[in-house]
């Protein structure tokens, strides 16, 4: 049996939701393929929430594959019926891979409210439990 503690640290911590208690009874773990260079790992949370986790460090792939990444995301979210997706690129650039990641972000023309974009070290996704 997974521990989910510290999955629900990250997500009330690090991604800052404020998901009532009942959210947390069921968490599930897996993976969404985008192709070699963009596997996903992801948590579903309560049946609300989609989170993909994105481990990149290249700036050149982050810029051509994101695009990809936010849609495959918003289409899954939806296809599960969903509420949020927040979709984090984690990495050991974000100096660099964040800006770039953030300026697309906001030129996506397909996002809605309940889109959302984290950049965060590599660190702050370690003690996630991996599918």
């Amino acid at each position: 049996m997974v521990n989910n503690e510290n999955t629900i640290k990250f997500v009330r911590q690090t991604l800052g939701c404020a998901c009532p208690d009942e959210v947390f009874e069921k968490i599930e773990y897996g993976h969404a393929d985008h192709g070699e260079e963009t596997c996903i790992r992801t948590i579903t949370v309560g049946g609300r929430l989609l989170i993909y986790i994105w481990k990149v460090n290249d700036l050149a792939m982050a810029e051509a594959k994101l695009p990809t990444v936010l849609l495959g995301g918003k289409e899954h979210r939806d296809g599960l019926g969903l509420n949020r997706i927040r979709i984090v690129l984690a990495t050991d650039d974000v100096e660099r891979i964040g800006p770039m990641a953030q300026r697309l972000f906001k030129a996506w023309n397909r996002k809605d409210e309940k889109v959302h974009l984290h950049v965060l070290r590599t660190e702050d996704v370690a003690l996630l439990p991996v599918p």
